[in-house]
């Protein structure tokens, strides 16, 4: 055998061999592992998915984000007391809600509910509801807290008159502000629990005393509520 013709045969072998692997890659679809193997460079990595929260965690970050207080701090194993700004504004609306629940109800001097009040028993009731302790009276009512002028009136602060011409320096009548001059009491006049108006009332914008702010560093049960089963942040 010439040299040429075991060349040629070399030559030959050699094909077949590649053939045998190509159809043998082909048969056991080496093709598609390969291909899984191999990373598209121009695909634009995924976003982690955003975590699943629960409403009550949607509502507790709100309510962390809304706080002055950026460092909330243990009260107890089920409370959590926060800065002032969402405390005082929570509180704020559990006194209203409260408060305008009892629209209608009638007035009855001495009467502390549930269904009847006088004027201090009214905003002895509501400020109860919301966490708050107040003295039965009036005029004890108007020594707690801290004094508000008519111009610095805020909502949820309890507002003061004196009625009685024959003590006009003499606390007999509360109330609690809501807003634009507007407040919620339960009226003898009236003779029921009704909203006035401050500024459209000229009998009791002239009657009127002074305002007290009790709603400052209080815990609500809202706050309360939501952290029942959430001990640590």
């Amino acid at each position: 055998m010439t040299i040429f013709k075991k060349i040629l045969l070399f030559i030959i072998a050699i094909q077949v061999m590649v053939i045998i692997q190509l159809i043998g890659i082909k048969q056991f679809h080496l093709e598609d592992e390969v291909r899984k193997l191999s990373f598209d460079f121009s695909a634009k990595p995924k976003a982690p998915k955003a975590p699943q929260l629960s409403p009550e965690e949607y509502e507790l970050f709100a309510l962390l984000q809304a706080s002055i207080n950026e460092t909330p701090k243990k009260y107890s194993s089920n409370y959590l007391t926060l800065g002032q700004g969402y405390i005082q504004e929570a509180i704020t609306d559990d006194v209203e809600k409260g408060a305008k629940s009892l629209l209608g109800k009638p007035y009855v001097w001495g009467a502390t509910g549930p269904n009847k009040f006088d004027c201090s028993g009214f905003t002895q009731k509501v400020f109860r509801q919301a966490g708050i302790k107040i003295p039965r009276n009036s005029r004890a009512q108007a020594k707690v807290g801290h004094y508000v002028s008519y111009e610095k009136l805020k909502r949820g602060d309890m507002v003061f008159f004196a009625t009685n011409k024959k003590h006009p320096k003499r606390v007999t009548h509360v109330g609690i502000y809501l807003e634009e001059g507007k407040f919620i009491h339960a009226s003898s006049g009236g003779k029921r629990v009704m909203i006035s108006s401050l500024k459209k009332s000229h009998y009791y914008k002239q009657k009127f005393m002074l305002g007290r702010r009790v709603i400052e560093g209080h815990q609500t049960k809202r706050v309360a509520r939501i952290l029942t089963k959430s001990h640590t942040i």
